[in-house]
């Protein structure tokens, strides 16, 4: 790959995978918690523990599959991966008890964390250093794409031709992705002696990269706020409006196109103009959309606070991405990359459950308020461990570490 060209073959064929890995997540986290109740008759804690299980497999394991990646190897580990996870996900069709399908929740997100990391990280090997924003925002498009086409897919499967019908279309799109994989050629790291002592020592501060922890920290917030948005918004816009159905498919649909519209430009500002200039707006706007959302739950005030969420949370995420790789470097690229996804992950797992117990003490419109503090507070901790300091100028200029 020459230092400029960003678009190849291998770059293209892990967009594609990472399109079909989105579809898979996103079909299913939309579904679960109506199905728990529908066949296993689950509560409403049950139900969110069958949704959000997968979350938690994901958490578990990720910290594990950067820290081993280089030792493993990045093909292996994505093909072993993505092979037991279409494996895993046949048990959905089988299961008759509610605990072995969270089991099976479980399983599944541990393995798709895996292969998720191997993927994200094998793509930012691929991408220029010049452009590492601008490549980043471009991978980060296809889970955008999956995150506004799976709900809408998982819906519709669901209506028409019930829950079988949908598992079919998960494993469909999990070997779709198996079948990428003799096309994608990935970038292998070899480990020094001392990064594979570090790689494999027990002590669990090798587990956790700081620099992909300062950059989480901000992901993790924001993560947590938008958590709120996709547990509690349908129901908020319902009782505001006091109308039948919710207006918040519009919100969805509004931040689907921001967001797709805003990662395949604002990389590029990122790389030419410098981290502050970009990350500084994000934060305002996200926040601002939470405030629409609490003080305007509408059909128009949710498709501005889309429009606004999607250019800010969703940019946000390949932005502070971007950060955390160049300030670690690519040697730690694994670890880092595992380090901000894991933040990301926790977010969006327990920000609607300690969110969701303010809401349920003061109502939903201070819940979003709450939302806009957690922002502000992110932009905060940026400021305090990256935005004050010289390397938050230009992303392709050597930074302070």
């Amino acid at each position: 790959m020459s230092p400029g060209r960003l678009w190849n073959k291998d770059f293209t064929v892990a967009l594609g995978i990472s399109v079909f890995l989105g579809f898979v997540f996103y079909l299913l986290v939309t579904a679960m918690v109506g199905y728990a109740v529908q066949r296993f008759a689950a509560g409403e804690a049950e139900a969110g523990l069958a949704s959000t299980a997968f979350v938690l497999g994901s958490v578990l394991t990720r910290p594990l599959a950067g820290k081993l990646l280089d030792v493993v190897g990045r093909r292996r580990m994505l093909t072993l991966s993505l092979l037991l996870a279409a494996t895993v996900s046949l048990a959905y069709f089988f299961v008759d008890t509610l605990w072995l399908f969270i089991l099976s929740r479980l399983v599944h997100g541990m393995l798709f964390g895996m292969g998720h990391t191997a993927l994200n990280a094998a793509a930012q090997d691929l991408i220029p250093h010049s452009r590492r924003s601008e490549g980043s925002g471009y991978f980060a498009a296809s889970m955008t794409l999956a995150s506004a086409l799976g709900p809408l897919i998982a819906v519709t499967s669901v209506d028409r031709f019930g829950y079988t019908t949908l598992f079919g279309i998960s494993l469909g799109f999990s070997l779709v992705a198996l079948l990428g994989l003799p096309f994608l050629r990935l970038p292998e790291r070899r480990l020094t002696a001392q990064q594979l002592r570090t790689a494999l020592s027990p002590d669990p501060r090798t587990l956790i990269d700081l620099e992909g922890l300062r950059m989480g920290i901000v992901i993790l917030l924001n993560g947590a706020a938008y958590s709120a948005v996709l547990a509690f918004l349908a129901t908020h816009a319902a009782q505001a409006t006091g109308a039948g159905t919710s207006p918040s498919p519009l919100f969805f649909m509004s931040f689907a196109v921001a967001s797709l519209a805003a990662r395949l430009t604002i990389g590029r500002v990122q790389d030419r103009e410098g981290d502050n200039v970009v990350l500084y707006p994000l934060f305002i706007t996200f926040a601002a959309s939470c405030l629409l959302i609490a003080f305007w739950p509408t059909t128009w005030g949710l498709v501005l606070a889309g429009l606004l969420a999607g250019f800010g949370y969703g940019s946000l995420i390949t932005c502070a991405m971007a950060i955390a790789v160049r300030t670690a470097g690519l040697s730690r690229v694994g670890l880092v990359t595992s380090t901000y996804l894991l933040c990301m992950d926790v977010g969006l797992g327990l920000g609607a459950i300690v969110l969701g117990a303010a809401a349920g003490v003061w109502g939903y419109a201070v819940l979003y308020v709450l939302c806009a503090v957690l922002i502000a507070a992110s932009a905060v901790w940026y400021w305090a461990f990256h935005g004050r300091f010289p390397r938050a100028g230009r992303a392709g200029a050597p930074g302070r570490r």
